[in-house]
Formats: C-alpha cells, structure tokens, sequence
C-alpha cells in the first residue's frame, strides 16, 4: 500500500523478525497503522519506528513489555521523555554492574597469575602478598567442612547486604589467633571495595608472608588443621588460612594456603 510498509520491510528496517511484530501487535505493544481486511496483510507507518525503537530500547534494559504501556498518554501518544528518562537510569544501573564486573575478573586474573608459581608448591616458601580488604565474623573450626559452607553463605549474604563487592574466586578464608593457651578463630570474606564511612572492614597487611600449602581435603579438619599449625610453629600469633586461586578449575576444590605474617 502506498504510504506504508509491509511487515517484512518494516522489520527489516530495525533488523527484527516479522514473527516478533506479530507477537508485540497480540500484546498490544505495537499495532499495525492498517490491517487489510481482505488479506489480513499488516502495514506499517513510518512514523511508527519511533515505537519499534521504544520497544527495543525496553528489551535492551530489561523492561518488560507489558510494562511499556505506562509510558502512553491516555490519548496513547508516547511520552519520550518519561521512556528516555528511565532508560537513562536503567542503563547508569547495568554500567555499574558491568564495571563492577570486570573490576572482578582483572582481580581474579591478577590472582591467577600471582598464584601460577607457586601452584602445587611443597614445603613452606616465602611470597609476598598484596594489601587485602576483609570483612570478618566469628567461626568455630570444630564444626568442621559443613560448618565452614554454612559460614560462608552467612558471610556473603552479610557482605551483599552491606553493599560490597566480592572479589570473584570465591574469596573465604579463615584467620586463627593465638590468645594464650586458646585459637580464636574467625572467617572472613575478601572484597574489592570499601564504601565511604564504612568501619566494618579491616586489612590484611601487604608484605611478605611464610606459606604452605594443603589440599582441599583438609578443609574437613580444619580445627585439627590450624591447632597441629600452632603447634609446629610455637612463636606464630597469627596464621590465615585461605583458597589459592588457580587458572583451572578442580572439582574437588582448589588447593588451601596457610599464611604467615613475617
């Protein structure tokens, strides 16, 4: 028809399938300017990209469809505006996010690549180790592996509610002190970033650290684990205990590191 497009040719314009316009007309999403009676062929008025573009724009950021129509004025023209306006924000969130991702994957490729000379290391050896921002709660060892799985999630989602960010590779260890003829013990979650005026997290010191290392088995006797520690070092105060990030993942867990400040 002169005048209009054809739903092939509208689609086309905006690089969609003319099944998806068929299902954003039965929603009532995007009508057709004119239905042939006759052919039941639709048609399209140039005019109308500006709501093709609405519709992609709210499938880019999430919106559902069905949601699209508060964006309509009672005589159902479009309020740009109010669209652009969320879109914006929408777009602001998913760029936080996506920076937020890939401060995680330089952190945990920055690891792997720190941890690639000493995988599979026996014996105790001395690495340096950057400055690591931790929050922490207190952990009974006796509790064992289950114990320590059950913490974790406790930690994380303490973590998620306070707003922190997560370093990638599952960043939970463990920190025993030595407090006279007793092992304090608590478990901590590493994260990336510190909000302002926030006073729950500490730092574990950049410096050089003694070091050995434990496969993943022992984290079902880590109480037996960090005493037989203390005992073999008699002027440690304080040892951690945590995963050593490596390039490949093993289902039975990635190998432990005890670390201790020099």
């Amino acid at each position: 028809m002169q005048g209009y497009l054809s739903i092939s040719d509208f689609a086309r314009l905006r690089n969609v399938n003319p099944k998806s316009l068929r299902y954003y007309e039965r929603i009532g999403a995007l009508i057709p300017a004119y239905t042939d009676p006759e052919t039941g062929y639709r048609y399209y008025a140039l005019e109308q990209l500006v709501e093709m573009d609405m519709i992609l724009m709210c499938l880019e950021l999430n919106i559902p469809l069905r949601d699209a129509e508060q964006y309509r004025q009672p005589d159902q023209t479009l309020d740009i505006r109010r669209l652009l306006q969320d879109g914006q924000q929408k777009a602001l969130e998913k760029l936080a996010h996506l920076r937020n991702t890939m401060l995680q994957m330089e952190d945990a490729l920055r690891r792997i690549e720190e941890n690639r000379p000493y995988q599979n290391k026996s014996g105790c050896y001395r690495r340096h180790l950057p400055r690591r921002l931790i929050l922490r709660m207190p952990f009974t060892p006796s509790g064992g592996e289950l114990e320590f799985k059950r913490r974790s999630a406790d930690i994380f989602l303490r973590g998620q509610s306070m707003g922190l960010l997560p370093a990638f590779t599952f960043p939970i260890g463990l920190i025993a002190r030595r407090q006279g003829g007793q092992l304090d013990t608590d478990i901590f979650l590493e994260v990336l970033q510190q909000k302002d005026g926030m006073t729950d997290l500490e730092v574990l010191p950049e410096g050089d650290y003694f070091c050995r290392q434990e496969s993943a088995q022992a984290s079902a006797h880590l109480d037996t684990l960090l005493s037989e520690y203390f005992i073999e070092h008699p002027q440690a105060k304080q040892v951690i205990l945590t995963n050593l990030t490596a390039a490949h993942f093993d289902l039975k867990g990635p190998a432990l590191e005890l670390q201790e400040l020099i």
